[in-house]
């Protein structure tokens, strides 16, 4: 069914989109340093992007074809060892109106001042496969509508899902180690009581930048844990059954985005102040299939104990940017800094029931669900990017760009070339280190990148 769709996608757009119809190749290969052997996650192979331009009406597409390198035991995890994946990664309809316009269907949605990271880009969520890329490439697609409208200076925006939406995060995959505090399996994920997301924002521009206000509504893109249930029967407490109940917590974002424009450099920040609160002041549930459907299912169905933590956080995001553009040549400083300004949650006491143990501080588990998604490397960051063209007609481009964790000593360094070797076909070459603190244990967010150092090597193509 899913691919049947797929192809009524595809078609439609093709009828839609005479007018203008884009192709891009994107060759591929990634070594790791260590060993040079091949790291094994998903890229865009090829995007084809189609789109009507009427008078009043767009229609736009864009579909991804995705290639997953094989493990060698990849038969063993799928009946479809497939190596290719298609992604709509978006497909909607935009009307325009005399000082208005309103877009619905799948789309990808950017806020924020800044280039990344912002902290008030939330609206849309990301794909953390691709978290080092740029913009949009780092996004994935929501249903949803939005709607802008323009008034001399001013722009007032709206957008709206039904549909709860969540990061796509590298789990479990030891060729991008990228780990949270703890993986659930899904059915001891709680589903949410509502999914409805909304958001909406009012810029005002003059003639040396802009000034941004926005609020967002809608649930964590990233799950956390909810609380705990210990089941026990009739006939012993000996072998009781640990229960770990996890969901997504409510989180209001307030924001503050400007952009100042100089001719010695252009500064831009994004601000976010979120409350995240967990909706659950209950888990007791009955047992989910924990034991695979063996005969001793019906033998645990009585709680002997549960807590739900009821986390609630204040915690604010700030992302700012110094940007500074000559002639063949870009600068670009950025600050990241993120701090929890107010934690609750009922902790967790050792459970006083025979054969269990538990003292769990739920604080150690927290990661924020919204905001910038440099959070999932560092509290406080320095990032910084410097590119220059080269050559008789400028078509080379030289680069270096990396994150320092200003609060430890890991860092991420990466060196790269472009070269424009026709008008449509471009060669990169970049060289990725990686380096953590030996002063933190394996749970540092860089010690866990390092064997993520690289050469990556790519030729684009566009049609």
């Amino acid at each position: 069914m899913k691919k049947i769709f797929l192809c009524l996608c595809i078609l439609i757009s093709i009828i839609f989109c005479e007018e203008n119809l884009d192709y891009h190749l994107h060759l591929y290969s990634i070594n790791r340093l260590s060993d040079g052997n091949v790291i094994k996650i998903p890229f865009r192979l090829a995007d084809i992007d189609f789109s009507h331009k009427g008078n009043d009406l767009d229609v736009i597409s864009r579909i991804s074809f995705e290639y997953k390198p094989k493990y060698s035991d990849f038969y063993l995890e799928s009946n479809s060892p497939e190596e290719f994946y298609i992604d709509l990664r978006e497909l909607y309809a935009r009307w325009y109106f005399n000082n208005s316009d309103f877009s619905v269907g799948k789309q990808i949605h950017t806020w924020g001042s800044v280039d990344q990271n912002s902290p008030l880009d939330n609206a849309s969520p990301y794909d953390y496969y691709y978290i080092f890329s740029v913009g949009a490439e780092q996004k994935i697609g929501s249903f949803s509508g939005a709607y802008n409208y323009y008034s001399q200076n001013n722009t007032i925006g709206f957008v709206f899902s039904p549909i709860h939406h969540t990061n796509r995060l590298p789990l479990g995959n030891d060729d991008f180690p990228i780990e949270l505090p703890v993986t659930p399996n899904p059915n001891l994920i709680k589903n949410v009581d509502s999914e409805v997301e909304l958001g909406a924002y009012i810029k005002h521009s003059f003639d040396s930048g802009d000034i941004t206000l926005s609020y967002y509504k809608g649930n964590d893109r990233v799950y956390n844990l909810s609380g705990v249930n210990v089941f026990t029967n009739e006939q012993s407490t000996v072998f009781a059954n640990i229960d770990t109940v996890f969901t997504f917590r409510e989180t209001d974002v307030i924001g503050l985005g400007a952009t100042f424009i100089h001719d010695l450099m252009t500064i831009r920040f994004d601000y976010g102040m979120f409350h995240t609160k967990d909706p659950n002041s209950s888990v007791e549930r009955l047992r989910p299939d924990m034991l695979n459907g063996t005969a001793l299912d019906d033998l645990w169905y009585q709680v002997g104990a549960t807590h739900a933590f009821e986390e609630e956080v204040y915690y604010d995001q700030l992302m700012l940017q110094l940007d500074k553009v000559g002639d063949n040549s870009r600068i670009l400083l950025g600050l990241f800094d993120y701090n929890i300004k107010d934690y609750n949650a009922e902790y967790l006491a050792a459970v006083d029931i025979p054969g269990v143990e538990a003292d769990v501080n739920p604080k150690d588990y927290f990661y924020p669900g919204l905001g910038a998604p440099i959070a999932i490397l560092a509290e406080r960051a320095l990032m910084y990017q410097y590119q220059v063209n080269i050559g008789d007609n400028k078509n080379t481009e030289l680069m270096i760009k990396g994150v320092h964790d200003l609060n430890d000593s890991g860092f991420l360094t990466e060196i790269g070339s472009i070269f424009s070797l026709s008008d449509d076909i471009k060669l990169h070459m970049y060289l990725n280190n990686i380096e953590g603190d030996t002063s933190q244990d394996d749970e540092y967010r860089f010690n866990q990148m390092k064997d993520f150092s690289h050469f990556r090597l790519e030729l684009e193509y566009f049609f």
